[in-house]
């Protein structure tokens, strides 16, 4: 051993000790807050449908991800191709989504903590962290088996990025932004909105620059060129679902406000015992602190640091609603919900810290009902997950009670995918065609699930799942498939039947 090690080592032990006893600086606190909430009762909510949508893509062979998004999803390959590797990691694949979700959420966190450390004055860093951490429209993506935690993600690596290359473009940030900005458009269609704020953001920084634009057009060009083998599925996915692609209401001003609100109080099913005017009133809150701060911008108010990202976040906040409002007057049909209002969340979050750490009465006020609104927010999710969930391992374990030789028959949606594809595998699942609308329900493999009256007629004993209670008996029930098919032509459920293939036969 050289001479010297020893009280090298020596020291290197006495500041480790002292980092010890040394406090946890707040952002780091923050940081492990938001880590341990994303993975808090992560396993607790029932599957859901639309993770019962993951789970049927992803876990069929790679050949047929293809075949299986064309006629199940709307969305690009990316994260269905992820998960058909990854939750053959795992022995529960609910799990396993929802965890690949979580660790995409922490992700999204460090490289937020990142970007706000790039853009904010020092004042504004440790609020937008804390808002970013415990925001319960965050911690829903990174609970949930989706593509939206792996989606944000991508979206604050290409804002800081993009951020980036406006202070200091070189051929390795200019690769990294085209490289980062293919995979978002291989993970969902709405990125390709925030990609052209980028786009036009950077056109505007660089518009006297001839060689950086010629950087700017030859990175948006590579990703546009990695992106067009798929440009055919995507015409195909929206012509096999041009009938279901409507979703929400218009893009109206309340609306907007309603989805604007959900990105800030994100409390799931308690949502709906909310007043219906709460979450726009949050929303027209958020909008006119967007307001203000562009005001303040017009009047050139504040240092020029400020002033710089307030342009930064306002740009990609109008730009996106803009597109948001572009796309849904060209497709001619509401076209948006809150979940895809995703790749805006964190220009909001960080417009919200810059322009309400300012001093004064007004934003001590803001600061305060946002902290209250973010508390509640947290709370209000997770007690709507352990309280109002469905809880479909214990309906399906009742189920397991009964005689094993009869079907299930659903008269609603909702359960019929988690049930037929995770909690009862072994059980033959079958939808009434009353209810047989939006996914192509007669394609599922391996055997046509849906039945028509006459079908149903002669199915014989059956275990009957009314989760809307459209037949005014009990969700669950056994009754002989004639005395079901009686009672719904009688019920509210008659109204909803239109012929289907099983009616064909």
């Amino acid at each position: 051993m050289r001479a010297g090690t020893p009280d090298t080592v020596d020291a290197l032990a006495s500041r480790f000790a002292r980092s010890l006893r040394a406090p946890a600086p707040p952002a780091a606190i923050a940081l492990v807050i938001g880590g341990a909430l994303r993975f808090l009762f992560l396993g607790s909510r029932s599957l859901w449908f639309d993770e019962a949508l993951t789970l049927l893509v992803a876990s069929r062979p790679l050949s047929l991800t293809h075949s299986f998004l064309m006629r199940f999803e709307v969305s690009p390959p990316l994260y269905s191709v992820l998960m058909h590797a990854w939750i053959r990691l795992f022995a529960d694949p609910r799990i396993g989504l929802r965890v690949f979700s979580a660790a995409c959420g922490i992700g999204a966190l460090i490289a937020f903590r990142d970007l706000s450390r790039r853009l904010l004055p020092e004042g504004a860093r440790l609020p937008a962290l804390f808002l970013a951490a415990a925001s319960s429209y965050w911690l829903h993506f990174a609970q949930d088996g989706r593509v939206y935690a792996l989606l944000t993600l991508i979206v604050v690596c290409e804002a800081r990025l993009t951020l980036e290359l406006t202070e200091r473009p070189t051929r390795r940030l200019w690769a990294a932004y085209a490289a980062v900005a293919a995979l978002g458009l291989y993970a969902h269609y709405y990125f390709g909105l925030i990609l052209a704020a980028h786009a036009a953001w950077l056109l505007r920084r660089w518009r006297r620059s001839p060689r950086e634009l010629a950087a700017l057009f030859a990175a948006h060009g590579c990703a546009a060129a990695a992106f067009l083998p798929w440009l055919g599925s995507l015409m195909t996915q929206f012509g096999m679902h041009r009938g279901d692609l409507a979703i929400g209401e218009p893009l109206g001003f309340r609306h907007l406000c309603g989805l604007i609100g959900t990105v800030f109080f994100d409390v799931t099913y308690l949502g709906l015992i909310l007043p219906s005017w709460f979450v726009p009133a949050v929303g027209a809150g958020v909008l006119a602190t967007c307001a203000a701060a562009g005001v303040r911008l017009a009047r050139q108010d504040g240092e020029a640091a400020e002033r710089g990202a307030l342009d930064f976040l306002l740009w990609h906040a109008a730009a996106f609603v803009a597109l948001v409002g572009a796309a849904e007057f060209v497709c001619g049909r509401p076209v948006t919900q809150a979940r895809y209002f995703a790749p805006v969340a964190p220009f909001l979050y960080l417009l919200a810290a810059l322009e309400l750490s300012r001093g004064g009465r007004a934003a001590a006020a803001g600061r305060r009902a946002l902290g209250a609104l973010v508390v509640a927010g947290t709370a209000g999710y997770f007690i709507s997950g352990l309280v109002v969930d469905p809880r479909l391992g214990a309906l399906a374990a009742t189920v397991r009670g009964t005689d094993r030789r009869l079907p299930l028959v659903y008269l609603d949606t909702y359960y019929y995918l988690p049930m037929r594809n995770y909690y009862l595998l072994e059980r033959p699942h079958f939808l009434v065609a009353e209810a047989s609308e939006g996914v192509d329900y007669p394609g599922l493999p391996p055997y046509d699930g849906v039945l028509g009256p006459d079908l149903l007629r002669r199915l014989g004993p059956c275990v009957v799942l009314d989760e809307k209670r459209w037949l005014g008996g009990p969700a669950l029930s056994i009754a002989d498939g004639a005395q079901v098919a009686a009672l719904i032509a009688r019920s509210p459920l008659a109204a909803k039947r239109r012929p289907g293939p099983a009616e064909q036969r």
